[in-house]
């Protein structure tokens, strides 16, 4: 209880909230089993609903858009990531 309680207080105090809520989650594992599920479940939902090759293609273009690193895997060795700043064609061979 007292962990929440801090957790709590951080953030509607706005001091400290990001450092205490990743405290709170990285201590206890059934937070992040959750977390983890909740995902999964929202991905599945929405392929049901828009596709697959939308959610791969569209997804990451807008994560580009807003700010981060967006991914399209067109085969198991090329992608293209880009960002609101450059685009890379990547081929990587494992062996």
């Amino acid at each position: 209880m007292l962990p929440e309680l801090l957790v709590i207080f951080a953030c509607v105090n706005s001091t400290g909230c990001s450092e205490t809520s990743s405290a709170y989650y990285n201590i206890h594992p059934e937070i992040q089993q959750m977390v983890e599920e909740t995902g999964e479940h929202i991905r599945i939902r929405a392929e049901k609903y828009v596709g697959p090759i939308v959610i791969q293609t569209v997804g990451p273009m807008i994560y580009a858009a807003a700010g981060g690193t967006g991914t399209i895997r067109f085969s198991k060795n090329i992608s293209v990531q880009g960002n609101k700043k450059d685009l890379k064609l990547t081929f990587g061979m494992e062996f």
